[in-house]
């Protein structure tokens, strides 16, 4: 987590060393996919798994940061930074934020999920229920590289409303 002194901004992003590792893993594959060149196969492999881990590496290095929460202005906003570009919600534009938590291949796996207003849709809606006219964006640790409890808190800090559905 970035903050810094003074101010009312947090951000979250991958942390550098992982994204760092990950573009020593795909260099790494991709000095083997050289030197295995007499295998075809292997070469076509190995070359197509550096460049994905190369650009993975590139995406989380080059998209930061993925979340920040700001309570400079009068209404709080939160910032997401993606390939489409960055988008800002103010508080009034987010629909529901909550932390969840469900089984991933044998283990507990945190979500943060933010369903925020589309540009077009109006700020009220006129039923109770679950809006059509949202947008979905989900982060894990990896994204933010830090405690989503810890993210929770510091939302709820600068006034969001934060359902905690873990188990």
């Amino acid at each position: 987590m970035d903050n810094s002194a003074g101010l009312s901004t947090y951000e979250w992003s991958t942390p550098r060393p992982a994204a760092y590792t990950l573009a020593a893993g795909g260099l790494i594959l991709l000095v083997a996919a050289i030197l295995t060149a007499s295998d075809p196969v292997g070469l076509v492999l190995m070359g197509f798994a550096a460049v994905l881990l190369l650009a993975f590496a590139g995406y989380a290095l080059w998209i930061r940061p993925r979340l920040a929460v700001s309570t400079v202005d009068p209404q709080p906003t939160i910032t997401f930074r993606t390939l489409g570009g960055t988008h800002t919600y103010p508080r009034d534009r987010i629909d529901r934020i909550r932390l969840i938590d469900f089984r991933r291949i044998g283990r507990r796996t945190g979500q943060l999920e933010f369903d925020v207003l589309r540009d077009d849709a109006p700020s009220m809606s006129s039923s109770d229920g679950l809006r059509e006219d949202t947008r979905l964006v989900v982060f894990s640790r990896w994204d933010l590289g830090a405690d989503l409890g810890d993210v929770v808190d510091a939302l709820r800090q600068a006034g969001f409303v934060v359902e905690d559905q873990r188990r």
